[in-house]
């Protein structure tokens, strides 16, 4: 009994240390090795997308004015 504790402790402790051990070390090895990655990069704010995407769809409105697939013809006036 005593035999299958200490093995069932041991493992789950090794379990553990492993889990651990694969979450930190990737960002300690950039921590130490590579301290120029180490850059928080820029985030954009839910309200920045939304404006950026509300402006792109308006210009694109804009630039053409086809609806539905149609497209525009133009009259001939070379006569």
């Amino acid at each position: 009994m005593f035999i299958q504790t200490t093995t069932l402790t041991v493992s789950m402790s090794l379990s553990a240390t492993v889990s651990l051990g694969m979450l930190y070390i990737p960002k300690v090895y950039v921590i130490i090795f590579h301290p120029e990655q180490n850059v928080q990069k820029r985030k954009r704010s839910f309200k920045a997308v939304v404006q950026a995407a509300t402006v792109s769809t308006h210009l694109s409105q804009k630039s053409s004015d086809k609806h539905n697939g149609e497209t525009k013809v133009e009259p001939d006036r070379s006569q």
